[in-house]
């Protein structure tokens, strides 16, 4: 019955993970009670997970939680099965080592070849055959200071391993969230298509003050452009995601840079673009209006005229001094979809662009989960719909396949 469970939820939230097995280290760090959830989410995005825990991790969670979670009985000692070998040796199973949470103690172990725990020796076993291992600390901020911590970690980041930074609350260097830990997962283990590529996204709404404390916009949620740029950092970009929605999350290769206005967003793009860039994603709902602001809050009365005027085109602005790719994305309302293709035909002309991405926001309507566009580039016209995460992929997907 475990096993039909954990069918019912593998690759709910994303098939990003998708045949992938991950073989998720355990140590004795109070972080430990964190990896049922962690071991669930990897399970939502499609990956086979088996869990291999230390002697003080199990003081601190018992195995019985992590079987539940991934289905698999949990590893706590190394048997005549060659549990290390067969999951990750040169022709073990496994895909990753995720070693996560992993303490100062297990973390100075592996740097010095210390081989005494389940933990430590899957961990040489990775390292000799060259299998990637991802490394998650929790510990004590004071302890993440120590210089021979600091020089272990420096080894084994010079070995190829990686690590996700921990957050630094309350005096200690704390478990990740859980999301942030899946995203360099999955990361690791997609191909690097866009490798050594910097990307320019935009994504959101910008905001036009009419006065002090009003302004205008639109319902754009941002969420398009986020999950493009998250996709294209999955495939090895450096990624610049220039928005008015920040998502908050801190990963390698991948800043955020958060705007207000047209113009913000503008000066922002222009100023990434010319420190180079191979792909500018201009997925913003930008205002195509913006107000002369009053410097007082306008009294309220019984009617009130506003006089807009067209704001600057930041994809036009762009082509002044940028030749490289853009995808470009139109929004339109009560369209057939010949009359959306011709629409994008146009702008992909007038603009000179690699892809345009069109919608009728009528459909779905705007900032909603889901959505239904059309991609077209000079050698596709497809339709895709679905929720957003997965009509990204396929926008980048197409992108790769057509511009690259």
């Amino acid at each position: 019955m475990l096993s039909v469970h954990l069918e019912r939820i593998r690759g709910r939230r994303s098939r990003k993970l998708e045949r992938k097995k991950i073989v998720l280290g355990v140590t004795g760090s109070i972080a430990a009670v964190e990896t049922v959830k962690l071991a669930r989410e990897l399970v939502r995005r499609g990956a086979d997970v088996t869990a291999v825990m230390s002697r003080a991790a199990r003081k601190i969670i018992h195995p019985y939680a992590l079987e539940f979670a991934t289905g698999k009985r949990v590893v706590t000692e190394i048997t005549g099965s060659i549990e290390h070998v067969n999951l990750l040796g040169e022709y073990g199973d496994a895909d990753l080592f995720l070693i996560a949470p992993c303490t100062a103690n297990t973390i100075s172990k592996i740097a010095q070849g210390i081989d005494d725990t389940p933990v430590t020796t899957f961990a040489t076993t990775a390292l000799g055959s060259g299998k990637p291992i991802i490394i998650v600390p929790a510990m004590h901020e004071a302890m993440m200071r120590n210089k021979a911590v600091l020089e272990n970690i420096q080894r084994l980041i010079d070995m190829g391993i990686e690590f996700v930074q921990p957050r630094i609350e309350e005096g200690k260097a704390k478990f990740p969230s859980t999301e942030t830990i899946c995203l360099h997962v999955e990361r690791e283990l997609y191909p690097k298509e866009m490798k050594g590529k910097r990307v320019v996204v935009t994504s959101g709404p910008t905001y036009e003050q009419i006065d002090p404390i009003r302004f205008i916009s639109n319902k754009s949620s941002g969420r398009m452009g986020l999950e493009i740029a998250l996709e294209f950092w999955r495939r090895g970009a450096d990624v610049v995601h220039v928005t008015s929605k920040p998502s908050g999350m801190s990963l390698p290769n991948y800043k955020e840079i958060r705007v207000w206005s047209v113009e913000d967003m503008m000066k922002a793009v222009l100023y990434e673009i010319g420190k180079g860039c191979d792909l500018f994603v201009s997925s913003a709902a930008a205002a195509d209006f913006i107000v002369d602001a009053e410097a007082k809050k306008i009294k309220t009365a019984p009617e009130l005229v506003l006089k807009l005027k067209e704001s600057p085109k930041i994809i036009k602005e762009v082509r002044k001094i940028y030749s490289g790719h853009i995808i470009g994305f139109k929004a339109e309302t009560g369209m057939s979809d010949d009359e959306l293709l011709k629409v994008a035909s146009e702008k992909m002309a007038d603009d000179n662009l690699n892809m345009v991405v069109a919608n009728d926001v009528l459909e779905r309507g705007m900032g909603t989960e889901d959505t239904r566009v059309l991609i077209l580039t000079p050698k596709r016209q497809e339709w895709v719909e679905g929720l957003k995460q997965h009509v990204a992929e396929r926008i980048v997907e197409a992108y790769l396949e057509d511009c690259l």
